[in-house]
């Protein structure tokens, strides 16, 4: 359901940028969903930020020298 489409969403973005992109930013998702986002860029070994305001709150997954 939409938890493995985030997850899939996340490790996606963490994959591009991990292969040069600078930034990806990930659809709007609940705490826990962006939470579980961050943990997989972190197993990435990349970055990641929580943007915007509720209900349009999303990760941002980037490479070091994107902030």
């Amino acid at each position: 359901g939409s938890y493995n489409m985030a997850v899939h969403e996340a490790e996606e973005a963490a994959s591009r940028v991990r292969n040069g992109e600078d930034a990806v930013e990930l659809n709007p998702q609940s705490s826990y969903i962006r939470r579980l986002q961050h943990l997989i860029a972190e197993r990435y070994e990349i970055q990641s930020k929580s943007t915007g305001k509720e209900p349009n709150r999303r990760v941002v997954i980037y490479r070091d020298r994107y902030e």
